[in-house]
């Protein structure tokens, strides 16, 4: 950075000094070459080195966006393996996390995920921009008012996302882990996951990011790793289920609520609505 001050001082110097000093917009240089003794005058037009020192700025900013990226990615990878290591402790995953009943379905399922992680970098910039602000903003109200959390958001959104992802998942707080107790909150659940579906869908056609699969039969195995997962669920201990279940009526007040006491009622009464419950950034 001291370089490129000095640069552009030297720059707006000569250009000051071109316009105060001559009475014309050149500068004459004298050069002395090794075989000719007369002087050779050259025409320097002293705005040039303001657009260099503009094209090099540019650069500086390029490289400095690029180093913030990387950073951003590596703390997004490092609370994503935190969270894995919360939700695993003893490091062997349960049945809940099975991606495939018949061999080669796991693989299936990594690449589909690298799949959509290639499509969520296509969305449009307004997308994008609203995705970005929408996590920074579930990431905020999950700080719990911590200035240093907030500042780390605010600054690299990949972490954001990767805070607000890793924790419903290590808390188990999604629709496809809490088992509903009753018809009316089976009833209640799907209603909410209708109307979050419809808020992301508006125009009834889904987005690129919801695709399933790249070969014919792929997007039916989602569906059926869906209803294995929410069968798993269902096998669990009764104190498991009891913990999730408080676990998601915590994360419906604190994220989705907004200090409204009907809906706090609503998500302690059902949880299941609660794990239903999404943000407006979530990829359909």
């Amino acid at each position: 950075m001291t370089d490129l001050a000095a640069f552009v001082g030297s720059a707006a110097s000569s250009f000051a000094g071109g316009a105060v000093g001559a009475k014309s917009e050149n500068v004459a240089v004298a050069v002395a070459p090794a075989k000719r003794s007369a002087a050779v005058s050259m025409s320097v037009y002293p705005q040039t080195g303001l657009v260099q020192s503009r094209f090099r700025a540019r650069a500086v900013v390029k490289t400095a966006a690029k180093r913030k990226d990387k950073v951003d990615e590596y703390f997004a990878a490092s609370v994503t393996r935190q969270y894995k290591q919360m939700a695993v402790p003893f490091g062997e995953y349960t049945t809940q996390c099975a991606e495939g009943a018949v061999r080669g379905q796991a693989e299936e399922r990594r690449n589909a995920a690298l799949s959509r992680q290639f499509r969520l970098k296509q969305r449009s910039p307004a997308a994008k921009a609203h995705a970005l602000f929408e996590n920074r903003k579930q990431a905020l109200i999950a700080a719990h008012n911590c200035s240093a959390e907030e500042k780390l958001f605010v600054s690299y959104p990949k972490l954001a996302a990767a805070y607000v992802l890793g924790k419903a998942e290590a808390m188990r707080t999604c629709s496809r882990y809490v088992v509903p107790d009753s018809v009316a909150e089976e009833y209640m659940a799907a209603a909410v996951d209708k109307q979050m579906k419809m808020r992301g869908a508006r125009g009834g056609v889904y987005s690129s990011s919801c695709v399933e699969g790249n070969q014919k039969g792929q997007a039916e195995q989602a569906r059926v790793h869906g209803l294995a997962a929410a069968f798993r669920a269902a096998q669990k201990s009764p104190a498991q289920k009891s913990g999730e279940r408080y676990a998601a009526a915590k994360y419906g007040r604190l994220q989705f609520a907004h200090g409204c006491e009907h809906e706090e009622q609503e998500f302690n009464k059902y949880p299941a609505c609660a794990a239903a419950m999404r943000s407006t950034a979530y990829g359909y």
